[in-house]
């Protein structure tokens, strides 16, 4: 099946009409061709000589440069990077895949069942361990709904002054939660490599995400806002602090609710 470029009037991908050219004004596809052994060669080597609007490329920015795609993504110099929020939700949905294949919050579940066995109602010891549960098999929903908007909105309120709105501190959480989700993701799947057993009342994510959080709020007030060290220092204990306040507390609400009704 071949494709005459020349004979294509519209867009295939927006129905804009097509002027002379490479790319449609519109959306920025190509004009159509047939795939050729050359072309998808071309592709391939792109991935590697090009990398830095890649998941390849981006990945060591992030993990490395946290501040400089901030200051660039705040700027409007987005073109040169993989989609910060397409790859968040592939590192959380990453995290949650490694959590459920090292049964992360199910063996905590029953280690507290066993743990509370002779001080707590059966049928609360059952609920506590549905609840562990869910918590796992839904930490996707969890983060992206409920724990993302609380710590842009403590991050916000800790911000503010330095220009940033909400939605700027959103995107904050989103390049700090996507770093989070990717280091925890590979520590889960490290440790069912080598068969040790985590639980979640061990809090080897939450003690995690309390560095990463203070580290790279640090690294985004150095490199992407400009502050000093102790203005980066300051403002990132103190939003450590509201989070994990807020965190807790919302894991507490939840909780009680669920297990004691």
């Amino acid at each position: 099946m071949s494709t005459d470029s020349a004979a294509v009037a519209a867009c295939l991908n927006c129905n804009q009409q097509l002027p002379a050219g490479s790319f449609c004004p519109n959306c920025g596809q190509r004009h159509p061709h047939r795939l050729t052994v050359g072309h998808v060669a071309h592709e391939i080597f792109h991935v590697f000589t090009h990398a830095d609007n890649t998941i390849v490329g981006y990945i060591p920015q992030l993990l490395f440069y946290p501040g400089r795609v901030v200051a660039d993504y705040l700027a409007g110099r987005r073109k040169r990077y993989f989609n910060p929020f397409q790859f968040m939700l592939l590192m959380v949905a990453l995290a949650t895949a490694a959590a459920a294949l090292l049964n992360y919050y199910e063996a905590t579940g029953a280690e507290m069942q066993r743990r509370y066995a002779s001080r707590m109602p059966a049928e609360e010891l059952a609920r506590m361990v549905k609840y562990f549960h869910y918590v796992g098999k839904y930490y996707n929903l969890w983060w992206l709904l409920l724990a993302l908007p609380m710590y842009a909105l403590f991050t916000w309120l800790v911000y503010r002054k330095r220009g940033l709105n909400y939605a700027e501190s959103f995107f904050v959480q989103v390049i700090i939660g996507s770093a989070f989700n990717l280091y925890l993701a590979l520590i889960l799947f490290a440790l069912w490599v080598v068969r040790f057993k985590a639980l979640a009342s061990s809090n080897v994510a939450s003690s995690l995400q309390i560095g990463i959080i203070l580290l790279y709020l640090i690294l985004v007030g150095r490199q992407g806002l400009g502050l000093t060290w102790a203005g980066a220092n300051w403002r990132a204990f103190l939003t450590v602090l509201l989070s994990a306040a807020g965190s807790y507390a919302l894991n507490s609400l939840l909780f009680r609710w669920y297990v004691f009704g």
